[in-house]
Parts: C-alpha cells; structure tokens; sequence
C-alpha cells in the first residue's frame, strides 16, 4: 500500500477516519486536501497525513491510522512521505500538536517545543486556537 494524494472525493473517507481515531477534523475542507496523503485499501480510506503550508513553515496534522491496520508501519511511510513533500516545498520546518503519538514523533527527530514560541502563523490556525486542548505536545522538526 502506497501513499497517494487525497482528491476532493476523499474528504468524507477522511472526516470519518480522524473521527474514528478522535482528530480534528471540523475545519478540513476539499481545499485542505491538495497537501494531504492517503492510503486506501478497497476504497476505504486506512490512513492519512496533512499539511498546513505557510511559505517556509508548515503544521504536520491529521496523521491517524485505522486501528485494523496499525503497527504495520504505515503511519511511518506517511510521516516519510509528508517530510518529502515537505522539502520539495522548501519547507524549513515543520510543527505539530499531539496528545498521543509524542513518542512515534520524537523517534522521527521531533523536539519539544514551547507552545507560545511556535510561530505565528501556526499559532493562527484553527487546529491551534482552539481543536487541539492547551495540554497537547508541541513539537518541532527544522529540516
């Protein structure tokens, strides 16, 4: 199973897998998803990353594996691919909010970092203000 780009059509399969797995996902719109990967199987959505591009900066979310199919490295090959992705974008770093998987990120080279000194423009998106709960991990990953 490979990771591929989401396309509008994904977004329901998308919704129901981050809530299944207790993400946010009230605020992911089609046009949230021309930085998203996916892995399906059968046509059903397994897995997901997104990005939230903000010119050399970007919010890692949204990475949510269906339970049937975890522990089978795939939220790795996602993280991997988003990473990539990430770098062709020029992307200098990379940030994200978690309250379960701080530990899969720090093996990655994500770092702690204080949640008031993440950039601005992370500080401004919806997962930020007000999706994720104020004990959520911030973590950094500079590339």
């Amino acid at each position: 199973m490979k990771p591929t780009v989401a396309l509008p059509t994904d977004e329901p399969g998308i919704k129901r897998l981050l809530s299944s797995c207790g993400l946010p996902h009230q605020d992911i719109t089609p046009g949230h998803l021309h930085h998203f990967c996916i892995i399906k199987k059968n046509s059903q959505v397994i897995g997901v990353i997104g990005l939230e591009v903000f010119r050399s900066l970007a919010l890692l979310r949204s990475l949510a594996i269906d339970p049937n199919y975890r522990n089978q490295g795939l939220g790795s090959q996602l993280t991997q691919q988003a990473e990539e992705y990430s770098d062709s974008l020029n992307i200098e770093a990379l940030y994200l909010l978690t309250t379960t998987a701080e530990a899969f990120f720090a093996k990655r080279g994500y770092k702690k970092v204080l949640r008031k000194a993440l950039p601005e423009q992370i500080q401004g998106t919806a997962e930020f203000r007000n999706l994720c709960p104020v004990t959520a991990v911030c973590m950094a990953k500079f590339i």
